[in-house]
């Protein structure tokens, strides 16, 4: 489909009262993240690329930061990671780490996989958070063991497993802990994905991946030092928004009552919302809009660039802008942020 012809590239932040520190605290002793040595706090991934055989530290950062691809002089990376890495400081005479893995903030666990093959994540803990009334839940993956089980509270720093490498893709030599700060987009992910799954099974409840929407914790921290004040709102209000997608409304989009400051008017019922996403997939603001969109979830505006938007965007758009549409991963992933009403 052709673009709607415009460059409205920001969007209406919803007011933000002052609020609670969130004061997370990195989950291991490793903090190179925030005394300036990246190289020492990311765990590397192995990068053969033209030729060349690197152990790159960057793709252990949030983003787009694995599997490059060369467009005549520009070299861009087209697979997003949704966490960061952290690498261990202990290790044993094996080989094995020994690093303990807490709690970034005060929280509940809401969910232990401690069956290693259930999961690319392998062994991981979900703690549910609570910052200024709105649930945010950090995952910590690729443990070796799991020292908590569900329903415990923890306070920030509590011991919640040991680093490790279960789960696929992960050897002894990369042994690290995976961790994401994510949002939740739907409380009803089961019927989600057996829609869009039958047959297969939901293993981890509402705590699968598919269901939570990470944020960037390399950013954040760093900026958490700077300003210790900064809201998770305030920080997602910073980011580039890098596409809008107008859809019709539901009421069964249940992410505004978790996040209601997603929304500048509050929880609304118009005919139709229009999206603002980050280039992550992460939702930045819902507006509200007035006219139909009976044919369905239609992109109306996309960030420009020269390269494909498929590799930019997590295979959520197909073509180059201006002319884009949505996938079919992209309109999977909007049915789980506003799913049609039966």
């Amino acid at each position: 489909m052709l673009l709607l012809a415009t460059s409205m590239v920001g969007f209406r932040a919803a007011p933000i009262a002052r609020a609670e520190p969130l004061r997370l605290v990195l989950p291991t002793d490793n903090d190179g993240l925030l005394t300036g040595h990246p190289a020492d706090f990311y765990q590397y991934v192995r990068r053969d690329f033209e030729g060349a055989q690197t152990l790159a530290w960057e793709g252990g950062q949030y983003g787009f930061v694995r599997n490059p691809h060369r467009f005549g002089t520009e070299v861009i990376y087209t697979r997003f990671h949704e966490g960061i890495d952290i690498r261990p400081l202990h290790r044993d005479a094996r080989g094995e780490p020994e690093d303990v893995v807490g709690a970034i903030a005060p929280g509940e666990v809401v969910y232990v996989n401690a069956q290693p093959g259930a999961s690319n994540y392998g062994r991981y803990v979900v703690v549910e958070h609570q910052f200024d009334g709105c649930p945010y839940f950090s995952l910590y993956a690729h443990l070796q063991s799991v020292t908590i089980q569900t329903g415990n509270r923890v306070e920030a720093k509590a011991a919640l497993g040991i680093m490790g490498h279960s789960g696929e893709g992960v050897d002894r030599e990369r042994a690290h802990v995976h961790l994401e700060l994510n949002l939740m987009l739907n409380a009803a992910f089961d019927a989600w994905y057996n829609r869009h799954f039958p047959g297969d099974g939901n293993r981890h409840g509402l705590y699968n991946g598919m269901n939570l929407d990470g944020i960037d914790l390399g950013r954040l921290y760093p900026a958490l030092q700077r300003d210790p004040d900064l809201t998770i709102p305030q920080f997602l209000h910073q980011e580039t928004v890098w596409y809008r997608v107008r859809v019709p409304a539901s009421t069964r989009m249940d992410i505004l009552d978790r996040y209601p400051w997603l929304s500048p008017q509050g929880r609304v019922t118009p005919p139709a919302w229009e999206i603002a996403f980050a280039q992550s997939g992460v939702p930045l603001g819902f507006e509200p809009v007035q006219q139909q969109v009976p044919s369905g979830p239609e992109l109306v505006w996309v960030h420009p660039s020269p390269y494909p938007q498929q590799m930019l965007t997590r295979g959520y758009l197909h073509g180059t802008a201006p002319n884009c549409t949505l996938s079919p991963e992209g309109l999977n992933y909007l049915d789980l942020i506003c799913p049609r009403d039966q």
